[in-house]
């Protein structure tokens, strides 16, 4: 059928296109800081948070932490999760982005005081088209849904591992955690 064929050749396109994309970040791939890529970050979305009335801030423990990493796609990672704390906080609240480099691994948190994610739709969260269904005053904010199926796909593309945790009415947490670099298996003979 035209239905059955055209599925077929949607996923030879996006399997070319994953290969590709793939090619391209393996020279992409390359050692450096973590903390400056928080800090232009934090930069991008000063504004829109003061705007708000937000706090926002970041603390950094291990500032000097060196990540393998397509910088590109992890200023993407950084930059989602950062608007969408901004996005679904109210006015007087706050957003805070926390960085450890701790036992090998950097995680890293986006916590907000927003409107919270009820706990069945926390499951699917990071799947593609999934949105956090929100209260009346959210139902206008647009957005694709696709923004944590591909923080999902960078952070599993650079070896970690992404989760949520909310409470409705107190807010959200985002975090990540990645392998820290320079942590080369040694074979001892």
């Amino acid at each position: 059928t035209d239905a059955a064929s055209l599925k077929r050749l949607q996923g030879f396109i996006e399997s070319t296109l994953e290969r590709s994309r793939l090619g391209a970040r393996e020279e992409r791939m390359k050692e450096g800081e973590f903390t400056p890529l928080l800090r232009e970050t934090l930069e991008l979305f000063k504004y829109s948070a003061r705007a708000k009335g937000l706090s926002l801030s970041a603390r950094v423990e291990g500032a000097e932490a060196r990540l393998w990493m397509d910088a590109m796609d992890l200023r993407r990672v950084l930059a989602n999760l950062v608007s969408n704390a901004v996005k679904y906080t109210p006015s007087g609240g706050s957003v805070t982005v926390t960085a450890a480099a701790r036992n090998g691994l950097l995680t890293v948190y986006v916590t907000d005081t927003g409107v919270g994610i009820p706990a069945p739709a926390l499951d699917g969260l990071f799947e593609r088209y999934a949105r956090a269904p929100q209260g009346a005053a959210e139902s206008q904010e647009e957005g694709t849904g696709l923004g944590l199926a591909i923080v999902r796909r960078i952070v599993e593309e650079h070896g970690g591992l992404v989760w949520a945790d909310s409470e409705v009415g107190s807010g959200t947490t985002m975090a990540f955690a990645l392998p820290l670099a320079g942590l080369k298996e040694e074979v001892l003979s």
